[in-house]
């Protein structure tokens, strides 16, 4: 069963970060400058610090822990950054 819920939170985790950089794309295009700028630049920086802990991530980790898996430090650094490091060292 925790696969399972792991396997639903990694889907949503997907889906909320296509969905944030679509949004910030869409507020670019369509949105005055005065409106997008900070906007843009407040997604940039939710997405982007190294402050802030990601929700999704945090909630990853625990059902991670719960199914024997290792924790993971970022969602993207995990599954788009290490896989393509791993692809060009071969």
């Amino acid at each position: 069963m925790n696969k399972l819920i792991l396997l639903v939170i990694q889907a949503i985790h997907w889906i909320y970060l296509i969905l944030c950089g679509a949004s910030a794309v869409l507020v670019v295009l369509l949105e005055p400058f005065w409106v997008s700028v900070p906007i843009t630049g407040w997604i940039m920086y939710l997405a982007f610090s190294r402050v802030l802990d990601c929700p999704w991530t945090r909630l990853e980790n625990h059902y991670r822990r719960r199914t024997g898996l290792p924790e993971i430090k970022t969602f993207i650094g995990h599954n788009i950054v290490n896989p393509y490091k791993k692809r060009k060292d071969k």
